[in-house]
């Protein structure tokens, strides 16, 4: 039994932490910069959570966002991803973002397409909407590496922008606000199923102790 509880301890240590899988990264409520030309009503321009999931399996990637607002309610608004996949420069440098590094772009909207400036369109069917959460799932094909030679060291920052402006000022938010984060593994069929089936084996083991 003591060989059971450490196997299922083994495998749930080698699953992601629940907190970073669910969460990503947050960024304040009502951030917008100094800087944008758009509306603070624009709420669904105002990032609240993001996160990247990569599944070395499939070489896909799944960028998700949560804004303050549904999505769309800005007709002009739309959602840009930065990636740095290993060349990445500090594009925002003027706006004092050093910390902002990206050498390819994707683009989300809320009607639901979506491209990668300098290599085409998304497929049908990439980019969903539900409420206030937009979601991109792309190929890994599409972000080579110019650098990086793990996808999983490939780092990311989400910025909307209100279409209605130009340059900087079109943009509302970053997240995070001077910095990258990197995606989180999509574990494994087998793994993920041994870590639950070691997880049943513990909780059926701590109930027959509580019992006896």
């Amino acid at each position: 039994m003591r060989l059971l509880f450490a196997t299922a301890a083994l495998a749930l240590s080698s699953l992601p932490l629940a907190a970073h899988a669910l969460d990503g990264i947050t960024d304040p409520q009502g951030d917008f910069l100094a800087t944008f030309a758009g509306s603070a009503a624009s709420a669904d321009l105002d990032v609240l959570s993001a996160s990247v999931f990569y599944n070395p399996n499939t070489d896909l990637f799944t960028l998700t966002a949560t804004m303050d607002g549904l999505i769309g309610s800005t007709a002009t608004g739309f959602y840009v991803w930065g990636v740095n996949r290993g060349a990445g420069t500090a594009g925002f440098a003027s706006l004092g973002l050093n910390g902002v590094r990206f050498d390819r772009v994707i683009i989300l909207r809320p009607d639901g397409s979506g491209t990668v400036p300098g290599v085409g369109a998304l497929p049908s069917g990439s980019v969903t909407i539900s409420g206030k959460t937009i979601t991109g799932v792309i190929s890994g094909s599409l972000l080579t590496s110019t650098g990086f030679t793990n996808k999983l060291d490939y780092t990311f920052n989400l910025w909307p922008r209100d279409g209605a402006f130009t340059g900087n000022a079109a943009i509302s938010d970053f997240a995070p606000n001077n910095a990258n984060f990197t995606a989180t593994a999509v574990p494994e069929p087998g793994t993920a199923a041994l870590g639950v089936l070691g997880l049943a084996s513990l909780l059926a083991w701590r109930r027959r102790q509580s019992n006896s």
